[in-house]
């Protein structure tokens, strides 16, 4: 998934996972668009899923994690992909409207390791 472009990982995640109507990103440009299933690639702001976040997926990559303000749902859930170079610093920066999310993460993953050393 690394070596893919956003628009592809986007098309990919949407045929894998039906629940999912659209999937917000930066495209290219560094311009937030949306994707719907029919793969019609529109600006985020004047497209339907502006008042409609509960039907989507926000797909964020490193460049785009620190200033991107998105009014998200009460119930939205998020995941997190963390590498081998990623600081715990530069992850809750990234992710700080997400905190608790990451929290939990983190805590998941550091119980996942101290199962594994076990």
């Amino acid at each position: 998934m690394l070596d893919m472009q956003s628009t592809e990982l986007v098309s990919r995640w949407l045929s894998l996972v039906p629940e999912i109507d659209a999937i917000i990103f930066f495209n290219e440009a560094d311009e937030l668009v949306v994707m719907p299933r029919d793969g019609h690639i529109e600006k985020f702001i004047s497209s339907q899923y502006s008042q409609k976040l509960d039907l989507c997926a926000v797909y964020l990559d490193d460049a785009h994690t620190r200033g991107t303000d998105l009014k998200l749902p009460k119930d939205f859930r998020a995941v997190v992909t963390m590498g081998p170079k990623l600081t715990k610093d530069r992850l809750v920066q990234g992710k700080s409207h997400l905190i608790d999310t990451v929290a939990l993460i983190v805590h998941i993953l550091i119980q996942a390791a101290c199962e594994c050393a076990n």
